[in-house]
């Protein structure tokens, strides 16, 4: 896994079969295709110094007193390190495969399965472009969801657009029989 950090970032080229440009790639498994979007890696490492710190600055701190100073620099300092091996084992990942979409991050992960999603869009909130998943009619049903689009915080850094473009060439738009039991 460290190989590919140290390449230099291109256009994701998701056709090929193996194809490592930056933190993304996309291999051929026994005819399914797999495409895994990772952390931007110096992004995630210039967060995890800050954290660390933040954590020293607060061992500095005595202005509130030695409990608060104590309890900030221990939260910190775990914080950073919970950082860190993050990216060490990268554990936040998107991964898109023939199941589904298999969203992992530090407090929830998300799956949706190809034939739930109608599309995914671009949805501007605050003055920033986020991607948002949209769902089919029966699922909104079925979940109980709003009409709404979803927020999908999948971009780990990297450009929306080149994002956007990767994870809605992905769905897969083969007819699939109901399975009702």
């Amino acid at each position: 896994g460290i190989l590919f950090f140290f390449l230099p970032s291109a256009p994701f080229d998701h056709r090929s079969y193996i194809s490592f440009l930056g933190d993304y790639y996309l291999k051929k498994f026994s005819s399914d295709e797999v495409i895994v979007i990772k952390p931007v890696w110096w992004r995630q490492a210039c967060f995890t110094l800050f954290l660390f710190i933040l954590a020293i600055f607060f061992s500095f701190v005595g202005y509130f007193g030695p409990l608060f100073s104590w309890a900030g620099t221990i939260f910190m300092t775990l914080v950073s390190v919970l950082s860190l091996l993050d990216q060490i084992f990268e554990w936040s990942r998107l991964r898109i495969d023939r199941k589904g979409y298999s969203l992992r991050g530090w407090f929830r992960n998300q799956f949706f399965a190809h034939h739930e999603i109608k599309d995914f869009k671009i949805v501007e909130f605050t003055g920033k472009k986020l991607l948002a998943v949209e769902f089919k009619d029966q699922v909104i049903k079925d979940r109980g969801l709003t009409d709404q689009p979803i927020p999908f915080p999948c971009c780990f850094g990297r450009p929306i657009d080149e994002v956007f473009k990767t994870v809605r060439s992905a769905i897969d738009r083969t007819p699939r029989s109901s399975r009702k039991a």
